[in-house]
């Protein structure tokens, strides 16, 4: 059993594992993970503290799987970003030489970017929890039954676990394959915006992420068409000046062939003259529209920008509890009655409804069941769970904190509130009832 604890400093989240008499022993390991920045694991730090030797995992910003789909389902798609980067990071092992079997595979204890995608494993020298059987029981709780592909896939995995002992390198391998059958079909499309560099960026590394996003369209079409306007300015401008030294070699040889009378000549003067000035309010006329239209591209590239990652991200908002923006509602206390956190802020009404539980609350749509806007507000901030007729409130390494009548809750653990607590998630108050 792990004697794991979570501590916040000023700006870092950690996870804290005690020595369990394997740090010792396994100094290669410790040594490895400690001062090396493997892909894919958490960093940790070795300090000793009061005679004990603690590690410190770095867990910032980060959540665990065990968060993440409390009360949500896993499809297809998270099957296959799971298995991909579990597979890069078994490679990232065997090359420092690091056992793959000292990965804590709980899914408490493994943690997601819910911005990037990346999953981040722990690892413990000479451990012997968090086995494959843990998580496999969790992804057959958690997947989605609508989902037939990814209920066929955990299944199979289940079925090929129990008839033989597979390490865990053979079942992703043969994961793999399956990955790329399903990207041949064309039946899995991402959910999250990629960022743009890292080993874990699968549009770049995997062959099954390799389509293009419609966000990567976006930015190459400007560049193309900035490029088409730049030759067409040229053309333009060469087909006004060809013109003008057409006609100036025209005139000059007329000229120097013909004899003119001198108000000829006058005559082929001024007509060479109107061709210069013809030609030079061309240009002039075509330069200033190119610099006009540069600026309304500019414009339209900068401001509609942000509306679309708006409108972007709103469509995988998970759909959200109505907000009460006007007056409160008295409603009876009674056993039966909807329970809920009453903002306190004049600002922002906004309340929290606690009749469906679990509830995960931030301010990144998508990830959490109630966004609030709310720049003190983490992307995914608390957890309110029920056990038995009692409810809780979990901090999920928010960045602010969350607080019962003033106190700071640990990071990932979990207070029982009561009617008449006062709740605070960064800079909004919230009296329970």
């Amino acid at each position: 059993m792990l004697d794991v604890k979570y501590y916040k400093d000023y700006r870092h989240n950690y996870l804290i594992l005690k020595d369990n008499g394997c740090l010792a022993e396994n100094v290669y390991q410790r040594k490895m993970v400690t001062k090396n920045k493997i892909m894919g694991l958490l960093e940790s730090q070795e300090r000793h503290i009061n005679g004990e030797m603690l590690l410190y995992y770095e867990i910032t910003s980060r959540q665990s799987l065990a968060s993440i789909y409390d009360g949500k389902s896993i499809g297809m798609e998270q099957l296959c970003r799971f298995f991909l980067q579990l597979k890069r990071v078994n490679e990232h092992l065997q090359k420092y030489l690091l056992d793959s079997s000292c990965l804590i595979l709980q899914p408490e204890y493994i943690f997601q970017n819910i911005e990037s995608g990346e999953f981040y494993f722990l690892y413990y020298p000479d451990s012997e929890e968090g086995k494959f059987s843990e998580l496999l029981d969790f992804l057959m709780s958690r997947v989605n039954n609508e989902d037939m592909e990814a209920v066929e896939m955990v299944y199979k995995i289940a079925d090929l676990t129990g008839k033989e002992q597979l390490v865990l390198d053979e079942i992703l391998r043969w994961f793999q394959d399956d990955i790329i059958d399903v990207r041949e079909e064309g039946k899995a499309k991402t959910q999250y915006q990629e960022t743009a560099g890292g080993d874990f960026n699968l549009q770049k590394e995997s062959r099954f992420f390799e389509e293009k996003t419609e966000d990567n369209l976006a930015e190459e079409l400007p560049e193309e068409k900035e490029r088409a306007d730049k030759n067409k300015l040229i053309i333009t401008l060469c087909a006004i000046w060809g013109t003008w030294i057409l006609g100036s070699a025209v005139l000059a040889y007329l000229k120097n062939n013909y004899e003119f009378s001198g108000r000829e000549v006058i005559y082929l003067l001024a007509g060479w003259i109107a061709v210069t000035v013809l030609a030079l309010v061309f240009s002039v006329i075509t330069l200033h529209r190119e610099q006009i239209e540069n600026r309304e591209g500019e414009k339209s590239r900068t401001e509609p920008a942000e509306a679309y990652r708006y409108v972007d991200v709103s469509e995988y908002a998970v759909p959200q509890p109505p907000e009460d923006s006007g007056n409160t509602v008295f409603i009876p206390w009674s056993e039966n009655c909807e329970n809920k956190l009453y903002s306190m802020d004049r600002k922002n009404k906004c309340h929290i409804d606690l009749g469906k539980l679990p509830l995960t609350v931030g301010k990144l749509a998508g990830a959490v069941d109630m966004v609030i806007k709310e720049q003190s507000i983490s992307r995914m901030h608390a957890k309110f769970s029920r056990n038995g007729n009692s409810i809780y409130v979990t901090d999920l390494n928010s960045t602010n904190g969350t607080f019962k009548n003033g106190m700071r809750i640990v990071p990932n653990t979990s207070e029982m509130i009561e009617p008449g607590d006062e709740i605070r998630l960064g800079k909004l108050k919230f009296i329970y009832r």
